[in-house]
């Protein structure tokens, strides 16, 4: 990690500051981790309350390049959490409030009230499954309704 403080005033705190923040620990946010840890960018990826996103819930991953024989959503995010922390990544848990990217460094605040400052920011905090409204629906999720991630 390679982290510094910038001083944010005289009598102020100083705040840590990143070449990268990533919001969100998904597939989308790990992958960019790994890219981008490879790369020297020093990323700190930000988990929110969902880490590892929809795909988490997924039972069978039979899709995803590289696993001819399916893996387990929950599986293959960590193993790309794995990976992206072996490249030199660094996880957090927490949750995003503002982005000030009117200033450079961004200056990213979360919901403990800690700031950080960023050169970089990547927005990867996924999506949510949608179903139709009708009744009855959530009673059968995963009983012959699904969703996909």
């Amino acid at each position: 990690m390679t982290s510094k403080h910038i001083s944010s005033g005289p009598l102020s705190e100083e705040i840590e500051h990143r070449e990268l923040i990533i919001a969100g620990a998904g597939i989308a946010g790990l992958s960019a981790a790994i890219y981008s840890s490879r790369a020297k960018n020093d990323p700190l990826v930000i988990e929110g309350p969902e880490p590892g996103g929809q795909l988490t819930l997924t039972t069978e991953v039979e899709n995803y390049p590289g696993f001819p024989d399916a893996i387990t959503g929950p599986e293959l995010i960590t193993r790309m959490k794995t990976q992206a922390i072996k490249f030199g990544a660094e996880t957090r848990y927490g949750t995003i409030t503002t982005i000030d990217d009117t200033t450079h460094p961004f200056k990213v605040g979360l919901s403990d009230g800690t700031f950080l400052t960023s050169d970089a920011f990547i927005v990867a905090s996924g999506a949510s499954a949608r179903t139709l409204g009708v009744s009855g629906v959530d009673e059968l999720m995963r009983y012959g309704v699904s969703t996909c991630a």
